[in-house]
């Protein structure tokens, strides 16, 4: 029984996963943007904690954000400088630092959040 309910866990898991990978792949570039910055944001406990492991993963979400930037634009640029700020505070992984980390993280993704809302949205046409 103890078998059973260990596969059934592992299998809820693997669909999160799998129901997680499919929305972040079919998502617009924003709304993946959003999502790594939120998963970034749910690793910061973990991080806070002292788990190295889980700091990578943010550095590694960090560097590919600053990677997909577009900076042929001034706005992108310095965005591109901020990821870097954000590395760094991650990299020294002091409370404060974090705290800065945290703080640009969620501004950021408010930030992204409100972009994708002002941006127009299609028309559909009415059914004939």
């Amino acid at each position: 029984m103890e078998n059973s309910a260990s596969d059934n866990n592992w299998e809820k898991k693997e669909a999160v996963r799998l129901y997680a990978y499919g929305a972040a792949y079919t998502a617009g570039k924003l709304k993946s943007h959003q999502m790594l910055l939120e998963k970034a944001l749910l690793l910061m406990h973990a991080v806070r904690t002292g788990d190295l492991e889980k700091r990578d993963q943010m550095q590694n979400i960090v560097a590919y954000l600053q990677a997909s930037l577009d900076l042929e634009h001034e706005q992108a640029h310095n965005l591109f400088i901020v990821y870097g700020h954000l590395w760094d505070a991650l990299e020294t992984a002091t409370p404060k630092t974090l705290d800065l980390a945290e703080e640009l993280l969620r501004e950021i993704r408010e930030l992204i959040m409100e972009v994708h809302r002002r941006q127009p949205r299609p028309i559909k046409k009415k059914k004939k």
